[in-house]
Order: structure tokens, then sequence, then C-alpha cells
């Protein structure tokens, strides 16, 4: 497949070959520019070659310089050349179909068999219509909420609002979009997913959580409409952070170290060094304790009980809270990042071949709907 294509006003031609290596068969994208030089990309390979041959090409790194954005262009520039020809192809096979419909007709008279045939043709005439006129991007939400609903369970589903459901829906879908490209899934930015799961938990846990305090706190202090907490102010539609919950709720936590969560790739040594464990250093009172303690006991949600008896309840939502961060960076959200906030939230299979409970199931899995 080959494909002509425009960037930064320059026009570049591209293509895919398949090589032969010890690992097996692997992909490789070239981009001819003007000039007649060659950017070579392999597949999951963020160091490509440019020359106008192998032997005097010289090593380049994708994620800099804008190569990133032009091997994008290029991946999308063959996406759009194999759906165009896909429709060419179909508006030939309708072509040959109609033709054949119109000799039956001339026939003065037809079999039951030739009707049926009539019919038959009549039928794949709608089919490829029908195929041309879907999405190029095929997203089955039915599939993808019962992929959810088995990560989740039934429980959390149906007990987390709606803006919720649709934000994970989102995260999927864009989750699905950088793993379809083979060339640059390894490093491209899962970013946007981050921002929809990390919202999930901002709404459903962090926000519901202050709100039912400070609420708790005006009934126990009805003259007073702020307040004051390990260095959280709580106040009437407030704003609250993901990292500042910890603080009210435990003394210790094991988080991620920033070195290593800053790193594009994450060896096994690195996994050994990735967490560590944090001492809450913030000034919260052993009154501001109890206060928390008291407004836990009393509230009824399942949140409450999962930060009561969750150990790492506290560690959970610091790595979220870590993982978002990162959003607000100019680098991208690389994969194994990405990945950890996945298990995190969602819940899924570690590399490691582990079943990992991703905490909205935690929270629900015990509420009888």
């Amino acid at each position: 497949m080959k494909a002509e294509f425009y960037y930064s006003q320059r026009k570049y031609e591209c293509s895919v070959v398949s090589l032969s290596s010890d690992q097996g068969e692997i992909k490789e994208l070239r981009i001819r520019n003007p000039e007649g030089e060659i950017l070579a990309v392999q597949q999951g390979q963020k160091i490509a070659l440019r020359g106008k041959s192998r032997a005097t090409s010289q090593e380049v790194d994708i994620l800099k310089s804008n190569y990133y954005n032009l091997v994008k262009a290029a991946v999308t520039a063959l996406d759009l050349e194999e759906k165009q020809k896909l429709i060419k192809d179909k508006d030939e096979q309708i072509r040959l179909l109609n033709a054949e419909i119109s000799i039956f007709k001339e026939k003065a008279d037809l079999s039951d068999t030739e009707r049926e045939e009539i019919l038959h043709l009549r039928d794949q005439i709608k089919a490829l219509s029908e195929q041309q006129t879907t999405s190029a991007f095929n997203y089955d939400e039915q599939e993808i909420e019962a992929k959810l609903l088995k990560r989740l369970g039934k429980n959390a589903w149906h007990q987390l609002e709606t803006a919720s459901r649709k934000d994970l829906f989102s995260a999927y879908k864009h989750k699905y979009l950088v793993e379809s490209d083979i060339f640059t899934e390894n490093f491209s930015d899962y970013k946007p997913s981050c921002l929809y799961i990390a919202s999930v938990v901002e709404r459903e846990i962090v926000h519901s959580f202050f709100k039912s305090f400070y609420r708790f706190m005006c009934q126990q202090y009805s003259q007073q409409k702020e307040f004051v907490i390990a260095g959280v102010t709580l106040r009437n539609r407030g704003k609250y952070t993901i990292g500042s919950l910890p603080y009210l709720i435990a003394k210790e936590w094991d988080t991620f170290r920033e070195e290593v969560l800053n790193q594009e790739y994450l060896s096994s040594d690195d996994r050994d060094r990735l967490y560590y464990q944090k001492f809450n250093d913030q000034k919260i009172s052993s009154s501001d304790r109890q206060l928390v303690n008291e407004f836990l006991e009393q509230w009824q949600h399942p949140l409450s009980q999962w930060l009561r008896s969750n150990r790492k309840a506290a560690s959970k939502i610091d790595q979220v809270a870590k993982l978002r961060n990162l959003t607000a960076h100019p680098m991208p959200i690389y994969k194994w990042q990405f990945t950890e906030l996945w298990l995190l939230v969602i819940g899924g299979k570690t590399k490691s071949g582990r079943t990992q409970k991703g905490l909205l199931k935690e929270i629900y899995e015990t509420v009888v709907l």
C-alpha cells in the first residue's frame, strides 16, 4: 500500500513493507520527502533511519523534531488510502451486481431460481452500500461495555454516574485508537485516556468524599461555612484534588518515586524501586483526625467502608494522583504509565499474569443492588 500526503505544506510519499528478521516478519513504514530522503520506522521502534540509502542513513529519535507528527500523518494517509481502495472495490462490486440484475431483467421469463438470485444480489448491494457509510473507526459500545462490566463488575458499573460511564467509554476508545497504530503504540501519548480515567476517580471518590464531609462538618458546626483540615479547605462547592485525600485518611502510604515514574520505559530493576513509603507530612490534629473517623463511621456510602477497611486505599489514591499529575507535563503519557493507571482504577491482568482488581470494583463489589 502506498499513499501521498502533505505535511507542513510539503508533499510526501509513504508505504509499508514487510521485512524478515530473527523475530519473524516485521513491518517498516517508509516516508520519502521531496528531496528523496527516506525516513524508515520499524514497528514499535522510536529510533528511525533517515537518509537516501540505508548504508548512509543516520539514526533519529522519532519523538524529536516533529518526526512523531510526520509518522502519524503518514499512518493516517495510508489508513485513508486503504479505506478509499475498499470503497472503490465496493463500488465496482455494486456496479457488477447491478449489471447482473439488468441482464436477468432483460429475459422475458425468469425461473424461480433466477428470481431468488436477483433478490440475493439486491441483498449484497444493500450490504455493500451500508458498509460504505459506516464509520472508519469500528467502535462497538456494547462490546466495550461488556469488557468494562467484566473488569468492574455489575455493582460498580451500575453505581457509577452516567458521566463516569461515558468517560470510561472515551478512555477505552482513545486506548484503542493509540494501540491500533503499530508504529507508534509504544511511545504514543495516552494522555487523553488518563485524563478520562482520572476524572472518574475525581467524580466518584474525591468529590463524593469532600462534598459529604463538608455537609457533615456543617452539621457539627452550624455557625461555620468554611473549614481547614490537614491543609485542605472545605467550603461550599469547593475544588478538591485527588492528592489531598490520602492526608485525611492515613498516616503513611506507598506511592511512586518521581524519578522512576517520569521514565519513558520501566525495566525490572526500575520496577523494584518504583515505590517508596511516604509519611503524612501535613499537620492534622488528633481532634481533626477524630472528626474524619466520625464522618466515615456515619457515612452511608460504599466508599466509606473501603476507606476504613482497605489498608491500601490511601496508597492507590495517591498513586492515581501522581499519574494524574503527569498529564500536566509537556511529555507524553507512555504506555507503561497508562497501564499502571488502568490497573489501579479498572483492573486487569499484569505482565506477570496476575489478575489485579481495580479500586472501583473493590469499592462496590459488596454492594447489594
